[in-house]
């Protein structure tokens, strides 16, 4: 494991525990059962369940993208890095203000989208080299649907923010319906839960 593997590593344990904080900070203040306020405040569970499960899976990819030796001393590879770390501030604060969902997806959406311009300037690194854009076609096929996705991902938090009123109300948990439903077809196709899969 290299320093950029540990500090996704890192990432991921910093946002799973700022979902834990907010939670618990939020039921510290709720009259009555925590279960029965999630039940009544079901956009909650929705927007919670996509940080988390996405954080997970977007953890498997970097992985894997920290680990290519491709990248070894290559100026793109910190440009990405920096990136990667702003946007996993923001999706800390996104994960740590959850109760509030309109506020956390807003920040979500814009972590996506910094984590789309990493997305991009990994794809510039691929095409700039001659050799790796030969050889690296399905990583660059790879990116390029992650691209859509991401696009995909923001309109959804967007819409649950209230961009799209009067046709999709501000925190509308549909719109975060359609979020999960775009992470479920994003997992299915991923190539690295398939590994995990296949590894277990």
């Amino acid at each position: 494991m290299n320093l950029f593997q540990a500090a996704n590593g890192a990432a991921t344990f910093l946002i799973l525990s700022a979902v834990v904080a907010g939670l618990a900070k939020l039921f510290a203040d709720v009259q009555g059962s925590p279960t029965s306020y999630l039940i009544d405040h079901p956009q909650i569970m929705y927007l919670g369940v996509f940080v988390v499960v996405f954080r997970i899976k977007t953890m498997l990819d970097d992985h894997k993208h920290f680990a290519e030796r491709e990248q070894d001393k290559n100026v793109f590879r910190y440009i990405g890095f920096v990136l990667a770390i702003l946007s996993w501030v923001f999706w800390a604060l996104a994960a740590y203000l959850l109760p509030a969902t309109v506020r956390s997806s807003e920040l979500m959406a814009t972590s996506i989208l910094i984590s789309t311009l990493w997305i991009a300037v990994h794809l510039v690194e691929i095409l700039v080299d001659k050799d790796r854009r030969n050889k690296e076609i399905l990583t660059s096929l790879m990116r390029e649907k992650w691209v859509l996705v991401n696009v995909g991902y923001m309109l959804c938090l967007v819409g649950h923010i209230g961009w799209f009123r009067p046709v999709v109300k501000p925190a509308e948990p549909k719109a975060l319906l359609v979020l999960l439903a775009v992470l479920l077809w994003d997992i299915l196709t991923s190539r690295s839960f398939r590994s995990v899969i296949t590894t277990g």
